[in-house]
Formats: structure tokens, C-alpha cells, sequence
């Protein structure tokens, strides 16, 4: 499945009504964690697996997954991972070509910081991991990329979360050109696209990498 892209649900905030429509119908595998199923039968979504210990389910929720042939990977409550780094790991076990979680953000920040950490666990075994939100997607860069779907005057900011981080960019309007951004520093924040493609490259260290689109 190295070509496929497998969609991850989780319970935060979801506020793109569009964006969502386009990766279910992108998806090759959807999985729900938890309390997101009840927010994919909303919707209207197909969800191909269920993972977490089902605390955050409503009762028409759990009657509906039970009586539906879904498999559900169920976790006790008690446990050391959260219900979105098990989806992921269960999503990294299939070997995909790219892993999209959505709703990961919102809610309770130390939530949001630990799942923006979870994109490290695709660093391994060469399979991106991508966080979107609203008009962010999030992604953890250890080499080059090309900022996809970049638009002129998007929002791009770079933050080292390893010590220090030698960048290079193509593209921005503040160009980096092997320089150092480190780690407690804001110099990445809030740079912009001003030509396409826009790039960038991570000579050393680790990158998350945040991406935000122009409204409208």
C-alpha cells in the first residue's frame, strides 16, 4: 500500500468542512480514533477501523459501531499512548505512502503539543505524517520537501524542535540559505510565500514545518 493515503480522524476540532470532503475522497483507509466516530457518522463518513479505548463515544455512537462490521481496536483506558499515536501506529504498520491526521489540534493543549510531536514517529520509516487544521498543515521535515499546494502569500513558518536546525529555502519571501534557526527562537515564525515552488530544505536537524493558506 506504499502509493495509498490512509486518514486518520481524531476527536479535536474540525472547522473545514471542504478540506475534509477532499481527503475522504483522496483516502484509501480511513480510521477513527474514538470519540471522532461519533463526528465521521455526522458526516456522513465511511471509517474503515476503529482504535482507542472508546471513552469519548456517545451511546448512539457505540450502538451504531457495534452493530456495524467495522473492526475496532479497543484499549483500556489505563494505558501509556494515546488513542491517536495507536491509530498512527496502526496506520504506520500498513506502510502507505502518506499518513493524514485530521482534527488533531484544538482542546487541551498539552494534547495538541504531544500530537504535533507524533509526527516524528513517520521520520523511521519514511512515511510523512501530516497534521491539518483548518488552514494548516503541519509537517515535521528532515530533508527537502516541496511545500505542496503552496498559493503566493501563504503564511509559512519553520520551527526547530531539534537543538538547532541548518535550513535552506527556495521561494520565501525571507530566504535561509544554510542558516542556523534554533530552538527557542521565533526567527522562523510567520515567513510567506512569494514565488512557486516554494521549498524547504533541512541540512541538519529536525523541522516542523507549518503551513498556513489565504483565506478565501
Amino acid at each position: 500500500m506504499r502509493e495509498g493515503l490512509i486518514l486518520i480522524l481524531a476527536d479535536g476540532v474540525w472547522n473545514d468542512d471542504r478540506r475534509l470532503d477532499r481527503l475522504v475522497s483522496e483516502a484509501d483507509r480511513t480510521i477513527a480514533t474514538d470519540g471522532a466516530f461519533d463526528k465521521a457518522l455526522y458526516r456522513g463518513i465511511r471509517v474503515d477501523e476503529v482504535v482507542g479505548d472508546l471513552d469519548s463515544l456517545t451511546p448512539s455512537g457505540r450502538e451504531r459501531l457495534a452493530a456495524s462490521p467495522i473492526p475496532v481496536h479497543v484499549y483500556p483506558r489505563a494505558k501509556d499512548k494515546t488513542d491517536l499515536e495507536l491509530a498512527i501506529d496502526l496506520a504506520l504498520s500498513c506502510k502507505p505512502g502518506r499518513i493524514v491526521v485530521y482534527g488533531g489540534t484544538g482542546g487541551r493543549l498539552d494534547q495538541t503539543i504531544a500530537n504535533l510531536l507524533l509526527l516524528l514517529k513517520g521520520i523511521p520509516a519514511g512515511i510523512p505524517i501530516e497534521i491539518v487544521s483548518g488552514a494548516e498543515v503541519v509537517r515535521a521535515v528532515v530533508d527537502r520537501i516541496e511545500i505542496e499546494g503552496a498559493r503566493i502569500g501563504d503564511t509559512v513558518s519553520l520551527i526547530p524542535i531539534s537543538g538547532r536546525a541548518v535550513v535552506r529555502t527556495v521561494g520565501l519571501l525571507y530566504p535561509l540559505n544554510g542558516e542556523k534557526l534554533v530552538r527557542g527562537s521565533s526567527r522562523g515564525i510567520s515567513n510567506e510565500v512569494v514565488s512557486l515552488p516554494a521549498t524547504v530544505e533541512v541540512e541538519e536537524g529536525v523541522l516542523i514545518v507549518v503551513q498556513r493558506g489565504r483565506s478565501g
